[in-house]
């Protein structure tokens, strides 16, 4: 299996993941509804029902893209490679994760700006921005995560290094 593959495999997964988690926002929300008298709740509810349709969406478009993502997580000098290196399922698992944080933010960042867009007075639209900036967070570190995944395994690398240069060193001064 070459690490595009693994790449591939882990994004499928991951969507795999998103859509069961979409489905079960929308089990959830279709109970709801189904229980709902006023026409007021309805309408909310479908506001819900379509972020659970975003999750779901997200999940779909991995699943789908799972090769294109495949080739921007692995670089193309190592495709050719059979055996797969630490380094790459690293970065690749750093990748998968940054995609796991940008999948779970983004319907909710979502789902919170269509809330602040529906005209509620500016004291309601300023406490649902103040509270929405975990989830821009979420997503900034997702997206952070995603494309700076080749740095994260380098500070990883250099950070196991670091402790055994110094007793190699130490190791070193013992034999004279």
């Amino acid at each position: 299996m070459s690490n595009r593959e693994v790449a591939s495999l882990a994004c499928k997964i991951l969507g795999i993941y998103i859509i069961i988690q979409g489905i079960n926002v929308l089990s959830s929300v279709l109970l709801y509804v189904s229980t709902a008298t006023s026409d007021q709740m309805v309408h909310e509810s479908i506001i819900n029902i379509i972020f659970s349709l975003v999750y779901i969406l997200f999940g779909v478009l991995l699943w789908f893209f799972s090769d294109k993502l495949s080739a921007i997580m692995v670089t193309e000098g190592n495709h050719s490679k059979e055996s797969i290196e630490v380094n790459e399922i690293q970065r690749v698992a750093f990748s998968v994760l940054g995609l796991y944080f940008i999948g779970s933010s983004l319907p909710r960042l979502v789902s919170t700006l269509t809330s602040s867009m529906r005209g509620l007075p500016n004291s309601f639209t300023g406490f649902i921005l103040l509270g929405s900036v975990g989830i821009i967070t979420e997503f900034i570190i997702g997206l952070g995560i995603f494309l700076g995944s080749q740095g994260l395994v380098n500070f990883l690398n250099n950070m196991r290094t670091v402790g055994l240069k110094k007793d190699d060193s130490n190791e070193g001064n013992e034999d004279i």
